[in-house]
């Protein structure tokens, strides 16, 4: 469940964006048979809210804004960022679509190999965090 430091007016509607946000990269890396690195931005809501303009909205909604539309305080919409950044990072782990690989050593084709950071691939694809451990 989301949990932020700021009293959200649109809950539901930020937790369902996010949630399809996640489905949506899922299909597409599935497709692609891509894994994603979940400290390298491959899994990053900076980015991608920046490209999703009905998120921007919807964070938007819970703040004052200037006559530019601009959002007023940076500080608190920056903590509700950072709280959503943590709640996205949770939903591709617990969504069921990917398999989460942490940070460590994985056996690859015979041979022992480390991957420094924590990886998502999509569910089924892959053995280990890395290219060449296809399960197919």
């Amino acid at each position: 469940m989301l949990q932020t430091a700021t009293e959200l007016i649109n809950r539901e509607e930020i937790e369902g964006i996010l949630k399809e946000m996640v489905k949506a990269e899922y299909e597409e890396v599935r497709e692609e048979g891509l894994l994603l690195c979940m400290e390298c931005g491959d899994v990053d809501l900076y980015i991608a809210a920046s490209h999703h303009e009905g998120l921007q909205e919807a964070i938007n909604k819970n703040f004052e804004t200037d006559e530019c539309g601009d959002v007023i305080d940076r500080k608190l919409h920056q903590q509700l960022m950072d709280d959503l950044f943590e709640y996205f990072l949770e939903l591709h782990k617990e969504s069921g679509f990917f398999d989460f690989y942490s940070a460590g050593y994985y056996i690859v084709n015979g041979e022992k190999r480390e991957s420094e950071t924590d990886m998502l691939a999509p569910k089924g694809l892959f053995y280990a965090p890395f290219e060449d451990a296809r399960t197919d």
